[in-house]
Order: C-alpha cells, then structure tokens, then sequence
C-alpha cells in the first residue's frame, strides 16, 4: 500500500502534500509581490531614478535569458532527449509546479471522502416488502459523526447517537466504524486504524473508552458478550504503532506491521487479552505465509474477527475465524491454546467478512481483486498487446461458501453480482437474511444491496446533505431487531 492505513479504503481526505504545495505555492507568489513592491517604492520616493531604468533593462535581459535557458531545458526533458544530470530534478518539479498547485488547489476544495459521487444514471430499487433494519455511520450536517438505525425499506432512522464532544476532535475523513448495538442500546464503535473504542447510552451519553489500543475493521460479539476486535498495538512508550514484525531472506531484511486481536469486556471497556497474528503464525509453523503477500509492508491485513458462539464437529465455542486479505485466506485459531486450527485458502483473493452461517459452512465475502488492484509494478518496461491473447475470465466480486465438511468452495449470485457489475476493491460484507436472500454492502461505490431467488430485490445509496453524493458506508451491520420505546 502506498499509504500506511490506505487499505481502509475511500477516506483519506486532503493529503499534507497538498497542502504543502499551497503553502510552497503562496510563499513564492507573496516573495515575488514583495520584491517588486520595494522596487515600485523606491521608484516612487525618487531613490536611484538615474540608474533605475539601466537597472530594469539589464535585469530584464537576465530574466528573459534565464528563462530562455530554463525553457529550452524544459522542452528536452520533456522530450527526454537530452540529460541535464542533477539539474533534471529541479527542471522536471519547477515546470511542473503550476499543474501541481492547481491540483492541489482542487484537492482542497473535494469533499471529505466520507462522501461519494452519486452516478448520474444510478439507479435504485426497492422492492422490499418487509423491514430491513441495519446500523450505520455517517457524517451529518455539523461535520460529526451520526450513528443510526435505518429501516432499508421506507428510509427511516428509528433511533439515532450523534457522536458526543468528548470523543475529541474528528478530522473530516475520518471513519466511525462497524457500530455494534447491545441490549440496552447502547452502542459501541471505534475511530478506525485511530483510538479509541467507545461504549455510548441510548442518549449517546460516553460511558467508556479504551485508547491503549488502535483498532481497525471489524468488532464482533463472543458468546459471554464479550468483544473482539481488530487491532494494532502501540509501540512502547509513544500512541503510535510500529513494524513489530520482521523477516529475512538471504541478506535482505523486511520489517512489517502486525496486526492483533482484543478481547474487551463490553462493561468496562477492559482489555482483556491480546494476540499477536505475527506471534501466532511463528508458533503454529505457518510465518511462511507471509511470502506470499505482495506487500512487503503489509503482508498479513487482517480485517475480520468473527467468534464461534456454539461448539460443532467443525469448531468449538470461542474459536476465531480470521480473514488475512494479503495472505489470501481464512485461519481459524484457538485462543484458549493459541493453536490454528486450520488455513482456509482456495479461489479466495483479498477477501474481507467471514461469516458463520451454519454448524460446518461459512461465508466469505471474496473480493476477486488483487492487492495492487491490476497496477503494473515496473512501469518502465511496457510490453505491446500480444494479438494471440487468451482471456482467462472477468472478475466480479462474490459471496463464497466454504463447507468446513468437505472442504468445498461454492459461489452465490455469480451471475446476478456479474450482470450487476457489484464489484469492491477493498472492504465489502454480507449478511444472510430470511428466506436464502443476502444483505451486501459494495463499500468502495457505497452501493447497498439485497439479493434473493427471484434477483435484485434492493439497491440503493444512503443520500447525502451534499447534492450529487452519498454517503460511504463504513460496515454497515444488519440488526434482526429493534426495541422500541
């Protein structure tokens, strides 16, 4: 990734290069304007107006040749035809400084990428007949965050918690993420890749916070009501996370983040435990894994956490399953051993949401991406379209299912998802629903979705006080309920 946290997705908001350009861009034109006021003001208090017209002329032939020089270097480079040595750097930036400040220019103005265009020719539908009730997140009108609880099928917010002062300061494209309700409803989310965790009353009133940790992704409920999460540790003695891993190979040394789980107790806000997946793999025989990931940075990436609440043939009450989209698969891990039970791989790329949906079948959200997202890795060799190509196939995102019996993978809706283009590069989820119908969120275009039998049977964006933009879902979870008061 070209970012620390970039595998979040949409959100990344204003760059500080951007910024900086600006601010490299106003420092230049305000130097300029101040040179040529003291000229103009001398001029005009009559100092030196003997010699101030040979002064003018002798620095306008100066300049001129200068930038004559500078011109002509620029046009060579642009043709690449001829080499200036260490003088290219500083032609190639200074030409093109005014493109780059006018990008950044528009950079400023974009919306926070909690936002996301809305296609002119999109088209929603709903055909829902009964309510379909999810939590979500969104950025209101007043630039916080609204936690609320909309029923899909006439866009209703049933309860809401806007997102208390005492959170702290939220930047604009920061994410609220994957909100999980309690019994009393209560909520409890997280600042995502940031900290903390938070636990909210029904009047959105703070009732804990956990900042000892950076979560990211997915927080899920064990059996006891206990909360797993996601997350990342902070180095010693600084809030801020470090490569804690590391490989070699041959004379080559690779440093790399790690990824953890937590388990928090939802009362207090306690961590409870905290494994290590690097920790994990080395103790299990199964740190080769990391090869196989394209990112050498980030080669694990965990994004989900999902607990077995009931004991089967296939797994036992308070295994994890844990989806690495890097590593290109499923583990399913005993934290009360620390043993990994089995690694689920097969016809899986930078998959995101596993789901238990039966005693020996789960279900995994497959991507059907490669990590770099089809950018070619050596830009400097481009070889020519061969005219003897062969087509290997067009991929769409798709709901898999892996029978834990047998070892099986099998796909839903790969013809509907096809037809429908549902396709994410990063993130996505879904959601059984009664009667073999799907709950699926296409979080890159904020496309949410319902599939059944008979086809489409909802397809809708959640709008936006912005016109021409929706919001972007951050994991929006299905409830089967609601209390109402």
């Amino acid at each position: 990734m070209s970012h620390l946290f970039g595998y979040i997705g949409p959100g990344g908001g204003v760059t500080i290069g951007a910024l900086v350009v600006i601010l490299i861009g106003g420092i230049v034109v305000s130097a300029v304007g101040f040179i040529l006021w003291l000229r103009i003001k001398r001029f005009l208090r009559g100092e030196g107006k003997g010699k101030w017209g040979v002064k003018v002329a002798l620095q306008i032939v100066v300049l001129l040749t200068v930038l004559s020089v500078f011109g002509w270097m620029s046009k060579h480079r642009a043709k690449q035809d001829r080499d200036f040595g260490v003088a290219n750097g500083f032609v190639e930036a200074l030409s093109g400084f005014p493109d780059l400040f006018k990008q950044s220019v528009e950079e400023v103005k974009t919306l926070p990428q909690t936002f996301v265009p809305t296609p002119k020719d999109f088209e929603p539908l709903n055909l829902l007949e009964d309510d379909l009730l999810t939590l979500t997140v969104y950025s209101n009108e007043a630039e916080g965050r609204t936690l609320a609880v909309r029923n899909l099928r006439n866009d209703e917010e049933l309860h809401q918690w806007v997102l208390p002062d005492s959170i702290g300061p939220l930047k604009p494209h920061w994410r609220i993420h994957h909100p999980l309700l309690l019994e009393d409803k209560s909520v409890v989310s997280f600042i995502t890749n940031r900290a903390p965790l938070f636990r909210l009353d029904s009047a959105a009133n703070l009732m804990w916070r956990q900042d000892s940790l950076s979560f990211h992704h997915a927080i899920n409920r064990a059996a006891n009501g206990d909360l797993w999460v996601c997350a990342m540790q902070w180095e010693r003695g600084g809030r801020h996370i470090g490569y804690r891993g590391r490989y070699v190979m041959g004379k080559k040394t690779v440093n790399f983040l790690d990824n953890s789980v937590a388990r928090i107790d939802a009362e207090t806000g306690h961590i409870l435990e905290v494994h290590s997946m690097a920790e994990m793999l080395k103790a299990n025989d199964l740190d080769h894994l990391v090869l196989r990931s394209g990112d050498a940075q980030d080669p694990l990436h965990l994004n989900d956490v999902e607990p077995a609440l009931t004991t089967t043939d296939h797994f036992q009450k308070g295994d994890l399953f844990l989806s690495f989209r890097n590593l290109q698969c499923v583990v399913q891990f005993r934290p009360s051993t620390g043993d990994v039970v089995r690694v689920i791989d097969g016809p899986l790329a930078a998959q995101h949401d596993v789901d238990i949906v039966g005693d020996s079948t789960l279900a995994i959200f497959n991507n059907n991406t490669q990590e770099n997202k089809g950018v070619y890795t050596n830009k400097a060799h481009k070889y020519p379209v061969s005219k003897d190509q062969l087509e290997l196939a067009h991929y769409h995102s798709e709901i898999t299912l892996y029978d834990l019996a047998t070892g099986s993978f099998s796909p839903l809706f790969r013809e509907t998802m096809f037809d429908e283009g549902i396709m994410t590069f990063s993130e996505g989820l879904q959601e059984a629903l009664p009667g073999d119908r799907w709950f699926l969120e296409e979080q890159n275009s904020g496309v949410l979705w319902v599939l059944g039998p008979d086809g489409v049977e909802y397809r809708g964006v959640h709008a936006s006080h912005h016109g021409g933009h929706h919001h972007l879902p951050n994991w929006t979870r299905v409830l089967t309920s609601f209390p109402v008061d």
